[in-house]
């Protein structure tokens, strides 16, 4: 694997409020995120380090990946409460687990799922990308994302 990757900070925010935080997702360098506005919700934050984390919310984007384009869906949940089961990996140095499933009416896409705890911010990530077919290559780079 080459050390080349994307960074993408996955956040909200405003002039009043300011940024809040979901992740900082390492991802391929052909991935570019297509912000879908007013597609998040923020319940409640963390600031670690004069950054704010997002605690309990969602946020819902796309991706765009070379010719494929894939829904970005992240959860997060205070506490721990990690429920997937599947193949181990790591994320922002946590380990985490992913699964692949068949979704849609008709089961014609797949999601690939992660999920993994931080306990620095005490807070669940849960991590859903939906497409044609599930994009694996992504699960080598998460590894260098960020979650506090």
């Amino acid at each position: 694997m080459s050390t080349d990757y994307s960074w993408h900070t996955i956040a909200v925010g405003n002039g009043i409020l300011g940024v809040y935080n979901f992740a900082v997702l390492a991802a391929p360098p052909d991935w570019r995120i297509v912000i879908m506005p007013m597609a998040s919700d923020v319940f409640s934050h963390i600031t670690k380090e004069g950054v704010k984390w997002v605690r309990d919310g969602e946020i819902r984007h796309f991706v765009k990946a070379g010719s494929s384009i894939y829904e970005l869906e992240i959860r997060v949940k205070p506490g721990k409460s990690v429920k997937l089961s599947g193949a181990a990996a790591e994320f922002g140095g946590h380990e985490a687990v992913y699964a692949v499933r068949r979704e849609g009416l008709l089961k014609r896409g797949e999601v690939l799922l992660l999920e993994t705890y931080c306990p620095e911010t005490d807070r669940t990530i849960s991590i859903k990308i939906k497409g044609k077919t599930a994009p694996l290559e992504v699960i080598k780079y998460l590894k260098y994302s960020k979650c506090h």
